[in-house]
């Protein structure tokens, strides 16, 4: 899966949660990695850019948009609250303005 490759190939790089709703995907990605000038090995925008190239390869044609929405967990809070929505979200479903 995808997904869950993303560690393989870039060190520093894990995803913590996941879930792949009809139209769209969400994730908690952790960037471990620092470089001396305290930036992550590798940015969000390359990670999230390569995977959608190779599901688009595989799949065989675009299925994304052209860009995403990504948000900084700034705490322990934050990132219960975060993990919380990932694990509703399916359940929450039908209740989407985009449910067909």
């Amino acid at each position: 899966m995808a997904i869950g490759n993303i560690p393989l190939f870039y060190s520093g790089v894990s995803i913590d949660k996941y879930v792949i709703m009809p139209n769209h995907v969400h994730m908690i990605i952790l960037l471990q990695g620092d470089t001396t000038d305290g930036k992550p090995v590798q940015s969000l925008s390359t990670i999230i850019g390569q995977l959608k190239r190779y599901v688009t390869k595989q799949v065989g044609y675009p299925i994304w948009q052209k860009s995403f929405y990504d948000r900084v967990i700034r705490d322990e809070k934050d990132y219960k609250d975060y993990w919380q929505y990932i694990d509703e979200n399916p359940l929450k479903w039908a209740q989407d303005e985009y449910y067909i």
